[in-house]
């Protein structure tokens, strides 16, 4: 035996030798050193009972002859208060909660011996205690019949007396003896009790009472006993019982006093307030039942909430009363007979009989004997619960019906609810954001959801945009607006955020936007185009009449160069128009070299002097029907790429040629179709292109430039102008090399450009017709004028409509033809044209603006006018129209 191994009185009832020495393996391994006994049956065991009195039993559940609740009768019988622990092989859970309802203290398996000495240290530390209670019972009683002893008994029972006590002076206070025990437990020696009073072993926040409580008493006083807190020589308080009656000591008037030491007691009374104070303030209602099924306590929500107190309900028949339904209370109160609890929903009523739905709990405690001692109803009303649940419930609904997306999240961001709406703005489904943090997922940085927050907190409330981030990373826009909510003592608990997406919203506002700047710049185009037209329309008619009277070549070299220039500006101010206000262009005959030159012109005049530009456009290149303004922005894109890649500079080359596609050449180029082409090729020397990049050019927003450089949507219109043409484009690049486009258009053969004019020296003329000239411009009104009498007219003019209506009806029957403006003041051209048309309905009219739109030719042709000139017009273009107008009809 180990000289640190502790004796253990144990007594082993197991049918099997190798599991008893497992088991005194294991104990020995945990400090102790069985003396043992194995006992088989209920024979064996009696006679094992009988030999000596055994600290621990262990005992296998089941043997042949034998088993454990047997055992624990046996035990009972004999009157053996041992602890019995049941080390079994695998039995199920109820056996072994049944095993120590009935008296068993612990249950281990065979096999699983882990808490096999803690168990049994914690079984003879209490046995201790059980063991020490006794002997404080005895103490006492014999300390108590020493007092009551005579004063020749008193020296025997007072030094041996395990319970401190002292003699003290009834006036003085002081301590005139004291026993072995007080000295040992309050940690004094006996001179220093003698040199102390009663006073100093009192807390001194105690002593007020203790004066007050004794300063009546007398030394004949008879014996009084109370409680008090003493303080040891450590410092440390405790709680005594102390019994103090009167005696002489050595002739002087004395008291005798024991002090029981009560500590432990007190604080598992002052513990057990606590728990009582607890439970009367809890929040469910709460119902204690004896071993007889009576009510001996309710607390105060139990009889708040049913109306009985413990009394009451014993007199209306006992807990069963409550259930509403009987059936319901039999199933529970058997199901805790049974297993020893029972917890679901049911139906009780009070004294008022109105059924309230609970959520219960009942468990049954049992002595060693497996005898129910006590039962315990602890009821909790569900009513708030399912109101409460059902708000939250349609509120949720009601939100997930909301269009604008709707989330709460807490103080750090985290997600805790997330509606439908906010899984269709955001990508998220509820189940993917709960948990998570919203600047995680819905920002790129944190920093607005950061600012934002901190408004929120000392505003309580925060509204404005934000750019948020969709799960597919696009951008989302959205107007929030965000609530701090509180919890019920007013502290921040979380935010509530409604979101409404704008995005859509924010791109057609800044689309309308861009309308109505483009609307005023169209307004403001039209105003000054109209003026710019009144300015060059005199010009150009200029131009054909000093045609008629020069034949100098210099001349008309110089003249032909002023031509030029003001047909340039009116093609400039119809762009303009154009860009301006979405003007559709007019398709007409074009002649490729005259395009290819224009561009040329344009390309020289803008791009860097290292750039050359190369024309090669055969006068033979058939025409081609299309929008001039649109096939020349085609070109100018294609030009400025051109010039992009070419930074160190190089060779732009413009071409047109005609080619005849073949169905073979259309097989191989799903946008061409059989016939003939003109094929406008712009080529460069530059950097060229990748197969890759080759591939995307004419996808929308694609882009090879810098930030800020290129849109990326100049290739795709181009394609899209090519194509509304009816022709295609085919692409050939070199990386290091250059780039070739080539634009396919279909070719008008045979055909030329037409226009309104008529060769030099072949122009139309009047037979001495008179005609009306009305315009507000001098200019256009004296022009006009001279040309008209130049080639064969009369002419009669006036400076509005409203003269031009008097001087029609002056000359009326002489008048052929009027011109009139359609953009004057005082009466303008629609109101003129009217009203010459009331005054004569076959009055035969030619119209004129500087805003040549199809609004502007619809208006007049309302109006009943045939012939529409757009300005700045030619004298070819006036003369041409003067005859077919009067030409007569056949």
């Amino acid at each position: 035996m180990s000289e640190s191994a502790r004796p253990l009185q144990a007594l082993l009832v197991e049918d099997s030798e190798d599991d008893a020495q497992l088991l005194l393996s294991a104990l020995r391994r945990g400090g102790f050193e069985p003396d043992w006994t194995r006992a088989e049956n209920e024979e064996e065991v009696r006679a094992a009972l009988k030999s000596r009195e055994w600290e621990i039993i262990f005992c296998d559940y089941s043997l042949p002859q034998f088993d454990a609740p047997s055992a624990i009768r046996v035990l009972r019988e004999c009157g053996c208060d041992a602890p019995l622990i049941i080390i079994s092989g695998a039995v199920g859970e109820d056996v072994a909660v049944e095993s120590l309802r009935q008296g068993a203290n612990d249950y281990l398996l065979k096999g699983n011996l882990r808490r096999l000495i803690p168990a049994v240290e914690r079984e003879l530390r209490e046995g201790k205690v059980s063991r020490s209670q006794r002997l404080s019972e005895a103490k006492k009683s014999f300390a108590e019949e020493a007092l009551r002893s005579s004063e020749e008994r008193y020296r025997v029972l007072f030094e041996r007396n395990p319970i401190p006590m002292w003699v003290y002076d009834r006036v003085a206070w002081r301590f005139l003896q004291v026993n072995e025990a007080a000295i040992h437990h309050y940690g004094y020696s006996r001179d220093e009790f003698l040199s102390l009073s009663v006073m100093d072993l009192r807390p001194p926040e105690d002593i007020p009472l203790l004066l007050q409580t004794s300063g009546s008493a007398t030394n004949d006083a008879p014996l009084t006993r109370g409680t008090w807190r003493h303080r040891k020589k450590d410092g440390s308080i405790i709680f005594v019982e102390v019994v103090t009656q009167p005696i002489k000591y050595g002739g002087q008037k004395a008291r005798i006093a024991q002090a029981l030491d009560i500590t432990e007691h007190k604080l598992a009374e002052q513990e057990l307030t606590r728990i009582k104070i607890a439970v009367d303030f809890a929040a469910d209602a709460i119902a204690i039942m004896d071993e007889s099924g009576a009510s001996v306590y309710h607390n105060r929500v139990f009889e708040e909430l049913l109306g009985y107190s413990p009394q009451q309900l014993n007199a209306a028949g006992g807990a069963s009363v409550l259930f509403v339904h009987r059936q319901v209370a039999d199933d529970v109160f058997a199901n805790v007979a049974q297993t020893g609890s029972w917890a679901g929903d049911a139906y009780l009523s009070g004294s008022s009989n109105k059924p309230i739905q609970l959520f219960l709990r009942v468990n049954a405690a049992r002595d060693a004997a497996g005898h129910v001692i006590t039962t315990s109803i602890v009821a909790t009303d569900l009513r708030e619960q399912k109101r409460a649940q059902g708000k939250i419930e349609e509120q949720a609904a009601l939100l997930d019906h909301a269009q604008d997306a709707i989330f709460v999240h807490d103080l750090s961001g985290k997600i805790n609810y997330w509606n439908k709406s906010a899984r269709r703005v955001f990508g998220w489904t509820n189940a993917d954001v709960t948990g998570r943090r919203v600047q995680d997922i819905l920002y790129q940085t944190p920093e607005p959801f950061d600012e934002a927050m901190a408004h929120l907190l000392k505003q309580g409330t925060w509204a404005g945009e934000l750019h948020q981030v969709h799960r597919d990373n696009k951008d989302v826009l959205v107007e929030g607006r965000w609530t701090l909510v509180r919890d019920e003592f007013g502290d921040p608990k979380s935010v509530l955020s409604i979101n409404t997406d704008v995005t859509e919203k924010k791109k057609l506002e800044s689309q309308f936007l861009r309308a109505q700047r483009m609307e005023s710049i169209g307004t403001l185009a039209g105003g000054i185009a109209h003026d710019l037209n009144n300015v060059l329309g005199p010009i150009i008619m200029a131009v054909d009449l000093f045609r008629l009277k020069m034949t100098d070549p210099q001349d008309l070299e110089l003249l032909e160069t002023v031509a030029v220039s003001a047909r340039r500006g009116a093609d400039m101010v119809r762009q303009v128009l154009s860009f301006a206000r979405g003007l559709e262009g007019q398709r007409t005959l074009l002649r490729p070299p005259q395009l290819i030159k224009e561009v040329q012109h344009i390309a020289r005049d803008t791009f860097p002097k290292y750039i050359s530009v190369q024309v090669s456009a055969p006068e033979n290149t058939w025409s081609l029907l299309g929008d001039p303004t649109k096939l020349q922005q085609v070109m100018l894109n294609l030009c400025v790429n051109a010039r992009d890649a070419m930074p160190n500079g190089g060779n732009l080359t413009l071409t047109s040629t005609n080619l005849e596609i073949d169905s073979q050449f259309a097989a191989m180029h799903p946008d061409a179709k059989p016939g003939a082409y003109v094929v406008l090729e712009i080529a460069d020397t530059g950097v060229g292109m990748t197969p890759e990049v080759l591939e995307k050019i004419f996808e929308p927003f694609f882009t090879t430039k810098e930030i800020g450089k290129g849109t990326g949507l100049g290739l795709s219109t181009t394609l899209a102008i090519v194509r509304s043409h009816g022709g295609f484009v085919t692409v050939e690049s070199i990386p290091g090399r250059g780039t070739r486009f080539r634009i396919h258009l279909p070719a008008e053969r045979g055909t030329s450009e037409t226009g309104n004019g008529a060769p030099h020296g072949e122009f139309p003329r009047g037979h001495e017709e008179l005609i009306l000239v009305i315009d507000d411009e001098a200019s256009v009104r004296s022009i006009t004028s001279q040309t008209l009498v130049a080639f064969g007219y009369r002419v009669v003019t006036a400076v509005d409509g409203a003269e031009g209506v008097a001087k029609y009806a002056q000359h009326m029957l002489e008048i052929s033809a009027v011109l009139t403006d359609m953009m004057m003041p005082v009466m303008d051209g629609v109101a003129t044209i009217r009203a010459l048309s009331r005054l004569n309905p076959l009055v035969k009219i030619i119209a004129a603006s500087g805003l040549a739109t199809k609004a502007s030719e619809a208006e007049a042709a309302g109006a009943g006018v045939k012939f529409f000139l757009p300005k700045p017009y030619t004298a070819s273009s006036l003369l041409v129209a003067l005859r077919d107008l009067l030409r007569p009809q056949g």
